[in-house]
């Protein structure tokens, strides 16, 4: 999924520098991702944490950043949605507006719309509203966790720090980007850049295997497969071993042993064994 959004900012003349942000759990892992990428571009910022309480929440990472940094404009990208749309067409838009813009997705349903931050807008894109997982959402599109933020508007991060201080633990305030956004909307003007294509949050079992589906080009199948049924949109993993089993929309991750059970909708984590189970709709790990 990174791939996909760092491979496109790479070649957008405007972006000098590009920081990927995670806990210290990660570190390792980013390390060898990005000694396989042109460093040069690339900072690797991390969270140092002593418990899972002391998490700095999405906004704390931007946070943490930011203040660490020269100002200067910034895009900003949740890594766990795909994006369909051109990010270059989007940091136009931005400084088009020369404010804070939020790239929105037309979903499907007022139901599926529940489950989002929701913005209107009007004929020039100025919002006019947010709604954060609304009950009654007046539309339905959703804010996606694409920014930008023009050098001249970081200030609302101190801000909104100062704002909930003492009010609610930082550990919520600083973990809900629809918050933050609901909040700036009511002080400063703000825009929706609206697109069409695909989008699909990863955030959810639901959301990554629907990711899986629309960016692979048929089954990936690494692993070993004797005598089982494999339907569509099936990911099997290096290492895992497949045997007189069922398996359907679904990702088994590495080393793994799957033998005569049913997996439909789910996904495996790695080193995990099934066994004579049926699972569906599960998010299994260490069975």
């Amino acid at each position: 999924i990174i791939d996909y959004i760092l491979e496109e900012i790479e070649q957008i003349p405007e972006v000098d520098r590009i920081f990927i942000t995670t806990n210290e759990k990660f570190e390792d892992n980013f390390q060898k991702y990005l000694s396989k990428r042109d460093e040069d571009i690339y900072k690797l910022v991390i969270e140092k944490q002593e418990s899972e309480e002391e998490k700095y929440g999405a906004i704390g990472g931007m946070i943490n950043v930011i203040e660490k940094q020269d100002p200067s404009d910034y895009l900003i990208i949740g890594g766990d949605n795909y994006y369909s749309f051109s990010i270059e067409d989007f940091i136009d838009f931005s400084f088009e507006k020369s404010a804070i813009t939020n790239a929105c997705f037309r979903v499907k349903s007022i139901e599926e719309a529940k489950n989002y931050g929701i913005v209107d807008f009007n004929e020039d894109k100025k919002i006019l509203d947010f709604q954060e997982k609304p009950d009654t959402p007046k539309s339905k599109m959703a804010s996606t966790a694409c920014y930008f933020f023009p050098e001249k508007m970081l200030k609302v991060f101190d801000e909104y720090t100062a704002y909930w201080e003492g009010k609610i633990s930082k550990s919520k305030y600083l973990d809900e980007p629809g918050r933050f956004i609901e909040w700036i909307v009511k002080r400063y003007d703000t825009f929706a850049f609206p697109f069409e294509g695909r989008w699909v949050d990863i955030g959810t079992r639901e959301g990554y295997l629907r990711a899986e589906k629309e960016i692979s080009e048929g089954n990936t199948i690494r692993g070993i497969v004797n005598n089982s049924e494999i339907g569509e949109n099936v990911t099997v993993l290096e290492g895992t071993k497949v045997r007189n089993s069922e398996i359907e929309n679904s990702i088994v991750f590495e080393n793994c042993v799957i033998d005569k059970a049913i997996l439909k909708n789910s996904i495996i984590g790695d080193n995990t064994n099934v066994s004579e189970k049926d699972i569906r709709e599960g998010l299994i790990k260490d069975l």
